[in-house]
């Protein structure tokens, strides 16, 4: 069966070759494609999910739509689907999700309809409420960071226990989503210990989602500190001299010394984060190593974990100094995002970090530059690592973790799901959900990329929110959001997504400049941490984040760095000794696996 599919493929694409430039875009089009078309769902869906194409030779005549680039595409009568984004706080859609301008237009050529409905609770929850009750929708998008916590827990039990369809044989048949898969766009250990782990037994039950098919399509997150530009001024300071801690935390206590006002005639806050503290770190960036994981090899070749050592201790001694001196906001590790936004917003905090396209939202909802720009927020330094070389975005050779997508078995038609979500990722369908309709909301440029029209590029630059809305009601730029597999938007077009060639805030763009990503090569070691006998009962607290914080910000809060100090070693200590002192097993066994290979990395 397979040698017949194949043989069918090879014929297709050879055809193809032959009529190169005779494709046009009505549907069923006898124009010849350059893929075949997927096999039907009563074909391709099987018990187990395994992909029998044993009707496609019959079904060759059939009704198709063939696109620009003369890919093919089955088209379906009127097929309806729903999708759950399974990300707490919801997810914006248009009004009316079937007869927007973007979702008709998507009907027209393949006959596939895709509603979301978003979520208000915990993803966890909502997905072991989900797979209790039995009521699922046709397609789910959520969290798969890898592991076995959280999330995907839920999600490979689910898979493991039949509740998924297995889609590794049904997914080459959609090109523009099948290399989800491929190493660079994933990692090796991302494949091999959670999209397609042992006890699957080579079965795959979910789509990466979220990951980069090119390189130029690799988020840019833009992490750093950031400062009033007044203040460096006032302070007769150049930002971009700020290259250490020490430094930063020098030119934070004369900001805090001289007495600056907000936009209201306030005293200030000097540092603040966003919610929950995001991320204070940032502030202690100094005391890193460029690296991929937690895991570090001792002076004696031995396997450790980071906060183990005295470099954890100092960083977090760092911070209980800023917070002593009154510079660290005390608020800012139990705050919302919506009151960190206020703070930035209204120009009280001096400094701000975690990623500058918040900042620098916080003040376009304000209008804090209109009437103040001198107070705008640029970046500092960039900081350095312990080494001294400058702070960049590190990524491993592909996504690590993502979101995913994923089919209940329940799923009404898993050919439309796959034949929608090719559609919409291939260069066609990516113009269409993301920038709408050539000669009303974009033009093409010289270099036939699209380009948002001019009164729209205008009016986004200073109501970008206003746009977002007014073209969300058509359909536009928002399907996009949760849908894109191996993203390859800058590739094709010259920009990551609508106005960011032209209305991209031009600090921030020059910013993401300064914080390049850096693919650091290998194998990250976490991934062998699993193998360890009894590893979840272990992780559960060696790894409880909610467990480090509370030393941690209790350490933040002390009187005194003495007691600070103690605090920290208190939970060291309480890593090494509880349960028998199984940490110093786990280090034993990780040394151990690190001998295995030669392309670790840490």
């Amino acid at each position: 069966m397979k040698k017949k599919a194949l043989s069918l493929m090879l014929a297709a694409a050879m055809v193809a070759g032959t009529m190169a430039g005779c494709g046009n875009s009505n549907a069923g089009s006898d124009t010849p494609a350059s893929t075949p078309a997927p096999a039907t769902n009563e074909d391709a869906a099987s018990n187990d999910g395994a992909a029998d194409n044993s009707g496609a030779e019959a079904e060759a005549d059939g009704d198709y739509y063939v696109d620009e680039d003369g890919n093919k595409y089955k088209k379906f009568d009127d097929v309806r689907l729903n999708m759950l984004i399974c990300w707490n706080g919801g997810f914006k859609t248009a009004d009316d999700q079937y007869n927007n301008e973007v979702a008709a237009a998507i009907r027209e050529k393949i006959g596939v309809t895709v509603e979301f409905e978003g979520i208000n609770m915990s993803e966890t929850e909502k997905l072991n409420m989900m797979f209790a009750s039995g009521d699922m929708p046709d397609m789910i998008n959520a969290p798969f960071w890898g592991g076995n916590g959280g999330e995907t827990a839920v999600i490979k039990k689910a898979g493991q226990e039949g509740r998924l369809i297995d889609i590794k044989n049904l997914v080459p048949n959609y090109p523009s989503i099948a290399d989800a898969y491929e190493i660079g766009v994933i990692s090796t250990k991302y494949l091999e210990n959670d999209i397609e782990p042992p006890e699957n037994n080579g079965a795959r039950y979910v789509l990466p989602t979220e990951v980069s098919g090119s390189i130029e399509d690799k988020a840019v997150w833009a992490y750093g500190v950031f400062v009033r530009e007044d203040v460096a001024k006032t302070l007769n300071v150049d930002p971009a001299s700020i290259k250490t801690s020490q430094e930063l935390f020098d030119f934070m206590v004369q900001a805090r010394d001289y007495g600056f006002k907000d936009v209201n005639g306030n005293d200030c806050i000097v540092a603040t984060t966003y919610h929950n503290g995001w991320s204070y770190g940032d502030y202690a960036a100094s005391f890193d190593q460029k690296k991929l994981t937690s895991y570090e090899l001792d002076e004696n070749g031995n396997v450790t974990l980071g906060k183990l050592n005295e470099n954890w201790i100092d960083k977090n001694l760092f911070l209980w100094r800023m917070v002593k001196e009154g510079l660290l906001d005390k608020e800012c590790f139990t705050q919302s995002d919506d009151r960190g936004k206020e703070k930035a917003g209204n120009g009280t905090a001096l400094f701000t970090c975690a990623q500058y396209g918040m900042t620098i939202d916080a003040t376009k909802q304000t209008g804090l530059y209109e009437a103040h720009p001198e107070m705008r927020y640029v970046p500092v330094g960039p900081l350095q690592y312990q080494d001294g070389s400058p702070l960049v975005q590190v990524e491993s050779e592909g996504r690590s973790g993502s979101p995913v997508i994923f089919f209940p078995t329940t799923c009404s038609n898993i050919d439309a799901a796959l034949t929608w979500l090719d559609y919409v990722n291939s260069k066609e369908g990516t113009r269409l959900i993301c920038y709408g309709f050539e000669g009303d909301t974009y033009e093409l440029n010289e270099e036939g990329q699209p380009r948002m029209n001019a009164d729209l590029t205008e009016r986004y630059r200073t109501d970008s929110e206003g746009v977002k809305e007014e073209l969300r009601a058509r359909g536009i730029n928002y399907m996009a959001g949760r849908t894109y597999v191996a993203k390859k938007n800058t590739k094709w077009f010259g920009e990551s997504g609508p106005f960011e060639a032209d209305a991209v805030d031009p600090y921030l763009a020059d910013y993401r400049k300064q914080r390049p990503v850096e693919i650091l090569p290998g194998y990250a070691i976490d991934a062998m941490a699993n193998g360890f006998e009894g590893y979840d009962e272990f992780a559960e607290w060696a790894f409880d984040d909610s467990k480090e914080t509370e030393y941690t910000q209790r350490a933040y809060f002390a009187d005194t760095e003495d007691e600070a100090r103690a605090i920290l070693e208190d939970y060291q200590e309480y890593l090494m000794t509880n349960d028998g002192g199984k940490m110093q097993a786990f280090l034993d066994y990780m040394t151990e696996v690190s001998k295995t290979r030669d392309d670790f990395a840490y």
